[in-house]
């Protein structure tokens, strides 16, 4: 089992788990315990399972891959999410040699990509997304006066751009 399909696994597990968690406590107040306690892991199940078949789905890979040309300069990918506006967009961001290239997948009502050069970049700030999960990422830029916030799929300490 390579380390990206291990890394899947564990954060479809903590979805899996934090919905049934969230689903339970919802369902408890209003059908009972008893009916949360039924309902809650098979939600939390199914719930896991189609985020994990949605994650390794054929499309999304297609529609977040790089060129073939581009896919030689890549130091590190991971799926990601970068808020635009009020959405969170979900997709894969990629380190290259020169620039951090983000391709959002058809799942979003926002679809973009973007590349952010290295040499654009004056600042890069850790933080805890919705002020809990340590997997935040924001993007400070050299010229302009506004940022990129993006939330990483690595949720051990600080996010980490690695091999």
């Amino acid at each position: 089992m390579t380390a990206d399909t291990k890394a899947k696994l564990k954060n479809t597990v903590i979805a899996a788990l934090f919905f049934a968690i969230i689903f339970g406590t919802i369902e408890a107040f209003i059908y009972g315990i008893a009916y949360a306690a039924v309902a809650a892991p098979i939600a939390g199940i199914l719930f896991g399972l189609f985020m994990y078949l949605f994650v390794n789905s054929r499309k999304v890979k297609q529609q977040t891959a790089l060129t073939e040309e581009d896919q030689d300069g890549v130091i590190y990918s991971g799926a990601a999410n970068h808020f635009k506006n009020a959405e969170a967009v979900g997709g894969k961001l990629y380190l290259l040699t020169d620039r951090l290239e983000f391709k959002s997948h058809g799942f979003n009502i926002q679809n973009h990509a973007f590349n952010i050069y290295l040499t654009e970049i004056k600042e890069l700030v850790f933080y805890k997304t919705l002020g809990m999960v340590p997997n935040g990422l924001q993007i400070v830029y050299t010229m302009a006066k506004w940022k990129n916030l993006w939330s990483i799929t690595e949720r051990s300490g600080k996010p980490k751009l690695r091999n």
